[in-house]
């Protein structure tokens, strides 16, 4: 059989692009293999290490930027604190004293506690007497946890000016400084009986505690003599004492007179009977003023001065006589007399030379 030759077959035609696509791999992979390729830790300009000092540099220029806005946060933040402890202190002094203008007592003594018994730190109290009309705040002195508010106030009292401290609690702010003052009028009992308001009896031992305010005292009846009303002014500073005026009185119609006759009386016969230091063959007579106090149990004493005139004598004498005089529960009034003290010129004689005992005068 004779043979016969394969024919040859074409082989099939590639889609179109198939071609091109295929030319460009090979290409792209002959250009690869061709170029050369960078280090991986190498920039393609060649400069590596400038490229890291720049980005070190922008780095640091970021942390000086965000380290100086950090600062002004800081200072804002410390601002606004500031501004709002300000305004909550401000707002603590105005109610602290504006409870006190308005008369609420017990709101003021809730806000800023004070020691001890206080039987006039009371509604009552502050209604009666001629408070502050007007208060501000003129400055807030701020260090860390504690402050200084300065406040003014004006009305029945004057014009005041008080500096409050206060300090920072958990809670917040507190007032430390109460503007309760602590009124004495020791020296100032005037008759010998304490003014008083709403029955109580005010500067005694110990003092009374009283708001700002101009406080008018209750008139007294103590039989043989009553005490007219009287004014204690009161500005809530401890280191200025209350302004009082004094009292004025008015004894019974007629006893003074009586006083100072049996005064005098007194004295003439103790000089006669050389019982007292009047000087003798002096000429007694009424000095101008006599003194008033009431006792203990209510009886009525005074200090009638006489003045002793020796012949020969340039320098008077002075002889104060001490009459007591105390009311008959059925009407009436018994009078006692006793030498108190004499004095010659500038000298007295000591306390403890006078007779302390009462007897009939004359």
């Amino acid at each position: 059989m004779p043979s016969r030759m394969p024919e040859f077959e074409m082989p099939p035609e590639p889609p179109a692009g198939a071609v091109d696509e295929g030319r460009d791999r090979v290409d792209a992979s002959q250009a690869s293999a061709a170029e050369p390729q960078p280090a991986p830790d190498v920039d393609r300009t060649g400069n590596g290490a400038g490229r890291r000092r720049l980005i070190a540099g922008v780095i640091l220029a970021a942390l000086l930027v965000t380290g100086g806005s950090t600062a002004a946060i800081v200072q804002a933040v410390q601002r606004q604190a500031e501004a709002a402890d300000t305004a909550a202190l401000t707002e603590l002094a105005l109610d602290y004293i504006g409870a006190i203008a308005d008369g609420r007592a017990d709101d003021a003594t809730a806000l800023v506690p004070v020691e001890g018994d206080a039987p006039l730190l009371t509604d009552a109290a502050l209604a009666a007497a001629d408070r502050t009309r007007r208060f501000d705040v003129a400055a807030v002195e701020l260090d860390g946890d504690a402050a200084a508010v300065l406040v003014e106030l004006s009305g029945g009292p004057g014009r005041i000016e008080r500096r409050l401290a206060a300090v920072r609690d958990p809670d917040g702010w507190r007032l430390t400084t109460s503007l309760a003052e602590r009124v004495v009028l020791e020296q100032e009992r005037g008759v010998g009986v304490l003014p008083r308001l709403l029955g109580v009896e005010i500067g005694g031992v110990g003092g009374t505690l009283l708001y700002p305010g101009l406080y008018r005292t209750e008139p007294i009846d103590e039989g043989l003599v009553s005490i007219e009303p009287s004014t204690i002014r009161v500005d809530g500073d401890p280191a200025t004492p209350a302004e009082t005026g004094l009292p004025a009185w008015r004894a019974s119609e007629g006893l003074i007179d009586e006083a100072r006759r049996l005064a005098l009386a007194h004295g003439v016969a103790c000089q006669a009977a050389s019982s007292c230091p009047a000087p003798a063959g002096a000429l007694l007579g009424l000095g101008d003023t006599a003194q008033l106090q009431i006792a203990d149990d209510g009886a009525l004493e005074l200090d009638v001065p006489l003045r002793a005139l020796a012949e020969g004598s340039a320098a008077p004498a002075d002889l104060w006589v001490g009459v007591r005089a105390t009311a008959r529960d059925g009407g009436g009034i018994d009078f006692a007399c006793t030498v108190r003290q004499t004095r010659v010129g500038a000298t007295a004689t000591p306390e403890a030379e006078v007779p302390p005992e009462w007897q009939p005068c004359g």
